[in-house]
């Protein structure tokens, strides 16, 4: 295998040209093999048409493969959707479908609004687990649960401290009490290890915008075969129905509708192929330098980055870092004395771009980010810190 060059990879990024960049939790840019391939497929819709949807769906169809490899599931347990907010969504209505008004699930405070919002929504009660300087450990999650409860809905990784759960062993402990595990796995998808078998999940949705260097491409969303079972589609489109016989689309009326069995059923319409496309590009491109190295090189960033905000007087870092396993490409901090927003602003002065989160300063690094870059945040916060 050919030596990774992280400076070579970094020149991929033309934002690292001209900025410092932090913000990758709120979005990646994208590399150049990317935009090259943006600008390939609306080229062929401007020259073409749809003469090429065909095989634009079997590219589609390849990168589902590959994800599913990715996540040990098969492709027909995958779909495209436009959020994760809808992806909850549909999870909301199916409990409330079947389970009434008379139930309730567990979530945790540190939550971002997608996660929860679907479900009080549909005024399913909702229990916040408190975190334990920035943790969550598994025997509080469940000590929350009670006979009503039928689902535990939370974060891979935390939103604003990066926090990343132990998911084999909640996965684990809610099997044994029949209870569903839904996850949000925006902040860690594709970057952290993610088995929905080892980790008994029966549902997972991941924006792709914040670590899939593919823009605004949508969600990833998994179902279980024996979750569908269970809580079929509450909503359908007209790709959410087999249709009979050779029949691309069912033109029957007043007739019984049958949706797919697979995840086609969350399919409602069609989708945006260009941008799927795109991410594809993206997908593949991390997957060719490996995530294993990706993930080796973010966490050996976050590590460096930790070290070096200790040794400023007056920041105190409220990400949760006492081993790999619950770190992710996120550090929250807060400064003594000093206001976050205003660190923020000074540092966009200086082309460092980090972000607040829940009034902390939000820092997620990215395998592009280096050395440099990190001495240039420190150094930046140091001058902060001293006027």
């Amino acid at each position: 295998m050919h030596e990774l060059s992280w400076e070579k990879i970094r020149k991929d990024f033309k934002l690292t040209g001209k900025v410092t960049y932090f913000q990758s939790a709120g979005m990646s840019p994208i590399p150049k093999a990317v935009y090259k391939t943006i600008q390939e497929t609306y080229g062929k819709l401007y020259e073409l048409g749809e003469l090429d949807f065909h095989s634009d769906l079997s590219m589609a169809a390849a990168l589902l493969q590959k994800m599913g490899e990715h996540l040990n599931t098969l492709p027909e347990n995958l779909v495209f959707m436009p959020n994760s907010s809808l992806a909850m969504s549909m999870v909301a209505l199916s409990m409330k479908r079947r389970f009434g008004n008379d139930f309730n699930i567990v979530s945790k405070q540190d939550e971002f609004p997608a996660t929860h919002i679907p479900f009080e929504y549909q005024n399913i009660p909702v229990s916040y687990v408190q975190p334990e300087n920035g943790r969550y450990p598994v025997e509080k999650i469940m000590a929350l649960t009670d006979d009503k409860t039928k689902a535990v809905v939370c974060s891979y990784v935390q939103y604003g401290t990066g926090f990343r759960q132990d998911m084999v062993s909640l996965g684990k402990a809610l099997k044994q009490r029949d209870l569903l595990f839904v996850v949000n796995a925006t902040q860690g998808f594709p970057f952290f290890p993610i088995d929905v078998e080892k980790m008994h999940i029966d549902v997972l949705t991941a924006s792709l915008h914040k670590w899939g260097c593919a823009g605004h491409v949508g969600s990833l969303m998994y179902t279980s075969p024996a979750y569908r079972e269970q809580f079929p589609t509450p909503v359908a489109g007209w790709l959410s129905v087999k249709p009979v016989g050779n029949d691309f689309i069912v033109t029957r009326k007043g007739t019984s509708v049958d949706i797919y069995p697979t995840a086609m059923q969350y399919q409602f319409g069609t989708a945006n192929l260009q941008t799927i496309l795109a991410l594809k590009t993206a997908f593949e491109y991390m997957q060719n330098i490996g995530f294993d190295n990706i993930r080796k090189r973010v966490l050996s960033l976050v590590t460096e980055c930790i070290a070096h905000l200790n040794q400023l007087d007056g920041v105190q870092v409220l990400s949760p870092h006492s081993h790999a396993g619950e770190q992710s490409a996120i550090i929250s901090i807060n400064l003594s004395g000093k206001s976050n927003q205003e660190c923020v602003l000074f540092l966009e002065k200086e082309k460092v771009f980090t972000t607040i989160r829940n009034n902390n300063i939000r820092i997620s690094l990215n395998f592009f980010n280096n050395h440099e870059d990190i001495g240039r945040l420190v150094e930046g916060i140091r001058k902060f810190m001293a006027q």
